[in-house]
This record gives C-alpha cells, sequence and structure tokens, in this order.
C-alpha cells in the first residue's frame, strides 16, 4: 500500500474475501474490518468460521470425525491451526456477520463489482456430465440447450439491481454439491473450469473477454499465477498465502484501470512489488 502510495484519508480498499486461513496472521487480517477505508465481501472460509460459532444443530459445515481429525470444514480448512487460542472482539464479530456477498460501487461505465468466487449463473457440461442440468433438480436456467455443447451464464447488472434470486438452486464446482445463489458467489470455480476447457480446445458458448451487460468484477477465490482477465471478471488472487515459487504473492489492482500490482518474499526475505498486466482468455 505504500507503494501505491494509498491515502486512508482519501482511497478505500476492497478486499475479495478470505481474511482468514489465508496467512500467518488471520486475527490481523480480521482486525482490518474495523478500519473506516476496508470494504470486504464475504469469502468462503469466512462463511465457514461463521458457521463454526452457531449452534452445531445449525451448522452446514459440520462433518464427521474420525482419528482426532476436525469436525468441522473451518477446522479442516485451517482454522484449527489458529483458532483455538483466538478470542474474536465482539465489533470484529458484528462487522463479521454484516460482511456482504457482493459490493457494487459506481454507476455506468465506472461500475465494478468485488465478489468473492464469480457471477456464473450456471455452467452447462454436457460433454464432461455436469450436474447442474435441469434433470439433476437444480433451478438455474439451462440457456439454449446447445445438444453437446457447454455453455455459461453469468448474471448481469440489471438482474443485480433487481435482487438475485437467492433461493435458485444449481449444482457448483467447488462446492462440489448443489447450493444456492449465495453458494455460488463464495464456493463457485464454474468460470475457472470453462477457462480451462477453452484452453484445452473445447468450445465454450458463452465465454468471451467481455460478458454483455455485466460490469468489471473483480474476485479471488482460486489462486492463479498471473492476474485474468475473463467474461467481465478480473481474478486477483495471485496466491499471497503460497510461497512455492516467485510467482505467488498478494495483488493489489487499481480499480478500473489495467494496473495490478503484486507483493513478493524473495529469497532473500525482502518483499518486492512488481507492476503486473493482466492476462486475457483468448476467444
Amino acid at each position: 500500500m505504500e507503494h501505491v502510495a494509498f491515502d486512508p484519508d482519501k482511497d478505500r480498499l476492497f478486499s475479495v474475501g478470505d481474511l482468514v486461513d489465508r496467512g500467518e496472521d488471520s486475527p490481523g487480517g480480521l482486525t482490518l474490518l474495523l478500519e473506516p477505508w476496508f470494504h470486504a465481501v464475504k469469502g468462503n472460509h469466512e462463511d465457514m468460521m461463521m458457521d463454526y460459532l452457531l449452534p452445531r444443530a445449525q451448522q452446514k459445515y459440520s462433518m464427521e470425525s474420525f482419528d482426532g481429525k476436525p469436525d468441522h470444514a473451518f477446522l479442516f480448512n485451517g482454522g484449527e491451526a489458529w483458532f483455538g487460542d483466538y478470542r474474536m472482539p465482539t465489533d470484529v464479530k458484528k462487522n463479521l456477520e454484516s460482511l456482504p456477498f457482493l459490493i457494487v460501487v459506481g454507476e455506468g461505465e465506472e461500475r465494478f463489482h468485488v465478489i468473492h468466487a464469480d457471477l456464473v449463473r450456471n455452467f452447462l457440461d454436457p460433454v464432461w456430465g455436469s450436474a447442474s442440468l435441469p434433470a439433476d433438480g437444480g433451478t438455474a436456467p439451462t440457456g439454449q440447450g446447445l445438444t453437446g455443447r457447454m455453455e455459461v451464464l453469468f448474471f448481469t447488472d440489471s438482474e443485480i439491481d433487481s435482487g438475485l434470486p437467492w433461493e435458485e438452486s444449481r449444482y457448483i464446482p467447488g462446492f462440489d454439491n448443489f447450493g444456492t445463489v449465495a453458494d455460488s458467489l463464495t464456493w463457485d470455480r464454474s468460470l475457472v473450469h470453462a477457462i480451462n476447457l477453452q484452453k484445452r480446445g473445447n468450445p465454450v458458448e458463452g465465454l468471451s473477454l467481455e460478458t454483455p451487460g455485466l460490469s468489471q468484477t473483480y474476485c479471488g477465490h482460486t489462486p492463479l499465477r498471473k492476474p485474468l482477465l475473463a467474461a467481465s471478471h478480473r481474478f486477483i488472487d495471485t496466491g499471497g498465502y503460497i510461497r512455492k515459487s516467485l510467482d505467488s504473492g498478494l495483488s493489489l489492482a487499481e480499480a478500473l484501470t489495467d494496473r495490478i500490482w503484486t507483493a513478493r518474499i524473495h529469497p532473500d526475505g525482502k518483499i518486492k512489488v512488481e507492476e503486473r498486466t493482466f492476462d486475457r482468455i483468448e476467444c
């Protein structure tokens, strides 16, 4: 933030979620929620953590425990390493409980969205046997019904403004189960899956660089080696918590521009910041 001359009196910092379990200082990540210039959406790790605080009978991420292994998805996915000794301040918990799934900023050409996963409404994959098809019990729309063709459908600005169909259901890759729109916004990997399929020579209907009717959407959830622009989504999670290679780092993007910086810890222990560019999918 010093590198880009962030001014807390004038600037705002938006987070695509996963403030916890993705680094060495989860409590410090949660403390950011108390800053007036910081705005975050709910990631799947915050969702699991808040679920863990509920009575057992109300939890949706509880697990069977075998041989002393964690009995909740939050503990299993990183929470066990730090949460036991953590005492959550009341104001932090209050802000956590009010985290939105989606933030809309600005209007017209200056509008953008912040989410955790993606804004895919449905991904139909008859080639590889996706369970997103209506015969499998989902209620999401099924597009053009192209025989033997994969197709990805997105929410649009107008649908967001009129209110998302929160109870609509479909199979969600990443969640690996049927879920609602809220589950999709925090867990879905349909868009990344569609991009990878198209890279391998499998055309996906509806997948392009820009999605008509959808403003620029900043997202994370799936760590990528490089920032990526696809279907009006800007993937900015470059694996800040992963230190296996110099490709990993914490990225910060300037809204509505192509500017993005990645801070990396080098072998000499120094943090170095590099300005990068967004890769773009080939359509």
